[in-house]
């Protein structure tokens, strides 16, 4: 970071647009990536390859994993691709993987996931309806779906989701086992809301295309 000189270039994979996610298998420290054609972690240190998945997509992975304390690693992708939760245990340098489940009932094209207890929350679909799903990341069963919105992205704070959907639409919503609530909406963009939302402490960030807009949420 002070110099700018490479420290390692290592690895080839085809490519995708997944955020690398630093995650921590049993005190080891490692950069799991979602690309096209498989799931991998390397050693952010070295760049050497720990271990590789399998995840077929034909076309791209652009949402990053998401990582739960008991080791569950979850991925989820757009087209025909679908998703899937990975088991990681790490003893003496070695990554062992294992699949618990694959499906293609949640497919999360470039909207944030959440995961709230043994939920995984997205908003599942490519183009056309995109209901926000709820998937149980431990069997793969998807507990409810909700089509109040379309394509979304997500941030989780203090006990409540709030929901900026490709509308320009935001929304604060409370999320359960049994569904979800919604407790207020407004509109507050126009031309296509892609942008993940930044909440820094009550200060909401959110654009489309044309405009950035900050708000108080206090």
């Amino acid at each position: 970071l002070k110099t700018g000189a490479v420290i390692w270039k290592k690895q080839s994979f085809h490519l995708s647009f997944s955020t690398p996610m630093l995650i921590n298998v049993d005190g080891q420290d490692q950069l799991a990536m979602a690309f096209a054609n498989d799931v991998v972690g390397v050693d952010p240190n070295s760049g050497e390859l720990l271990w590789r998945h399998p995840h077929p997509c034909k076309k791209f992975s652009i949402t990053p994993p998401v990582w739960g304390a008991d080791n569950i690693l979850f991925i989820s992708s757009a087209y025909e691709c679908g998703s899937r939760a990975l088991q990681l245990r790490q003893s003496d340098g070695k990554t062992t993987v294992k699949e618990l489940w694959a499906s293609s009932r949640m497919r999360v094209h470039h909207g944030t996931i959440i995961r709230l207890g043994d939920l995984v929350i997205g908003s599942s679909g490519t183009s056309g309806p995109a209901p926000l799903t709820a998937v149980n990341v431990k069997t793969g069963e998807v507990v409810w779906q909700d089509r109040a919105f379309p394509k979304a992205n997500l941030v989780y704070a203090d006990g409540k989701l709030i929901l900026l959907d490709e509308d320009g639409q935001l929304a604060l919503i409370h999320l359960s086992m049994q569904g979800m609530k919604v407790i207020a909406k407004a509109a507050v963009l126009e031309s296509i809301a892609w942008t993940p939302p930044t909440l820094v402490g009550t200060n909401l960030y959110v654009r489309d295309r044309r405009t950035i807009v900050a708000l108080d949420l206090r």
